[in-house]
């Protein structure tokens, strides 16, 4: 993919980081109290398009480093990046899919997903930030 493709997949992460952010730090203040938050289902259509980004860049260049002599702290860093996505996209998917079908639990686990979600945004914004200014800084070059 060209340089250009790689930075507006860049844009995306780092701009759904910053909404993801700024709505989780707000929400307290604006919710109603009720079982919907509209806010939150229209950004986690972002952020399943950005979780999957995420999975791809990470693949991309974890393969890229196959066969190549780096250093440990690029290995390390493309390492936990990639499994840091992995981990993100069966944590976020497991808890959205809960989200369009809400009545497959009830009682405590309505509960555990008030702690639940702002864990799973806390390691999507810091994921989306790092590797979107990643993506923007190098436009795809170190990818693949």
């Amino acid at each position: 993919m060209t340089g250009i493709v790689w930075r507006a997949l860049g844009i995306l992460l780092i701009g759904t980081a910053v909404a993801v952010a700024v709505n989780l730090a707000l929400t307290p203040l604006y919710h109603d109290g009720s079982p919907t938050y509209p806010v939150w289902e229209l950004i986690n259509w972002f952020m399943a398009a950005s979780t999957l980004v995420l999975l791809a860049a990470g693949y991309l260049r974890r393969r890229g480093l196959a066969g190549r002599d780096v250093d440990i702290l690029d290995y390390l860093r493309v390492t936990l990046s990639y499994y840091g996505a992995i981990a993100l996209a069966m944590l976020f998917f497991w808890g959205w899919f809960w989200t369009l079908n809400p009545g497959s639990e009830s009682g405590d686990a309505v509960t555990s997903h008030a702690v639940y979600f702002p864990l799973v945004d806390a390691l999507f914004v810091l994921l989306a930030l790092a590797v979107g200014r990643r993506l923007w800084a190098e436009g795809g070059t170190d990818v693949g």
